[in-house]
């Protein structure tokens, strides 16, 4: 893949990092990309390996499952720092993708503090 399309992935990617709270489109991403929607996707899925919509799902995942492990925030604040607006949507895909309920991890990890 050519150098520019390596940069605006990566760049998308930090942006999605420092804005897992907020609502984020492909058109958004794209738009930080420089590139257009469908192009964006394409790229985006040539560099990762997945779609941009499954990579900030994971990355979300990824920051509420350190969340848990590592303070004691309650379940519904964590739901709204990596940017689910309902409590219940992120639970159960949390417990989808995990394989445990938010609580049942954070219960898992308490040992491995």
């Amino acid at each position: 893949m050519d150098e520019p399309a390596v940069r605006a992935v990566e760049r998308v990617i930090a942006d999605m990092r420092g804005r897992l709270a907020q609502s984020l489109t492909v058109d958004d991403m794209a738009r930080v990309a420089l590139f257009s929607k469908f192009h964006f996707s394409r790229v985006f899925h040539r560099h990762t390996g997945v779609s941009p919509a499954r990579f900030l799902s994971t990355l979300r995942l990824a920051e509420a499952k350190r969340l848990l492990a590592t303070t004691t925030l309650k379940v519904t604040d964590i739901s709204a720092r990596v940017g689910y607006r309902s409590p219940g949507t992120f639970s159960a895909r949390f417990k989808t993708c995990v394989g445990a309920s938010p609580t049942q991890y954070r219960e898992s990890t308490r040992g491995q503090r």
